[in-house]
């Protein structure tokens, strides 16, 4: 398993704020010598058609200096939603990369939304300023045993092989996972894959098992997190927390590779 169709999305903006939102993209295409799709359209406001016009022959230049497959897709190619067209574009792709804002207004929320919960393929969303110079070498893989983690685990595999060392990690007061889907069980199945594992339990004590998560892949020096994301009802987020919640409340601290 390999990447070979990455999908992004570029708002027309300056020359600078173009080659930051691509940053990622490119390393990853042309690390994994993967097509990249480059989807260009405000998310929110309505933006002017020279703007578009300007980003879409911008990422073009961009992608041909560095000899880069980049389909791009400016707004005429589509009829429906934002979120829609991220949404299926990212069902026929391997991985979706979203770069965080610190602002990360409604609009945009939504369409992470759909890009996590409505595709069934994973998203790499990137913190703000933070682009990846290189595929991580050292990755923290969250699990619990949720079909989210598993499809996230699959989705990270060409991440895995590659790092030199993968740190699986259970929030062991958090959720009770039994022996035979533990991640000692995970760390098997990475190694037959080819990838480099550990398995380590995390405890949250009097912190969510987001922070627990943080503070252990600080320590580890983690460069990429991979976790499944759960949508709950509003009402059980209130009582009982969620991580996925946390996550979309506060933006990702690293690159995190998030499978819905």
């Amino acid at each position: 398993m390999t990447l070979t169709t990455l999908v992004t999305l570029v708002e027309p903006g300056e020359a600078a704020a173009v080659e930051a939102a691509l940053a990622t993209p490119f390393m990853l295409a042309e690390s994994f010598s993967a097509a990249l799709t480059a989807l260009v359209f405000p998310i929110e406001a309505e933006g002017t058609s020279m703007a578009e016009e300007q980003t879409v022959a911008r990422v073009r230049t961009l992608a041909e200096r560095r000899a880069i497959a980049c389909d791009i897709r400016s707004r005429s190619s589509f009829a429906y939603g934002v979120g829609e067209v991220f949404a299926d574009h990212l069902r026929v792709s391997d991985l979706g990369v979203f770069n965080w804002r610190a602002d990360q207004p409604a609009a945009r929320r939504l369409l992470l939304n759909a890009a996590i919960f409505d595709t069934g393929r994973p998203v790499m969303i990137m913190p703000e300023g933070r682009p990846l110079a290189a595929p991580p070498s050292r990755v923290m893989l969250a699990w619990d045993a949720t079909p989210a983690a598993v499809r996230a685990t699959h989705g990270a595999l060409p991440f895995l092989r590659r790092a030199a060392e993968t740190i699986v990690v259970t929030v062991s007061d958090d959720k009770e996972v039994r022996a035979g889907q533990s991640g000692i069980e995970v760390t098997h199945l990475l190694a037959r894959h080819g990838a480099t594992a550990h398995f380590s339990a995390v405890r949250r004590g009097g912190s969510t098992a987001l922070d627990a998560i943080l503070a252990a892949a600080q320590e580890a020096k983690a460069e990429l997190l991979v976790m499944g994301g759960v949508r709950h009802a509003p009402l059980h987020n209130m009582i009982f927390g969620s991580t996925t919640q946390d996550l979309m409340d506060r933006g990702p601290r690293l690159a995190t590779l998030i499978a819905g």
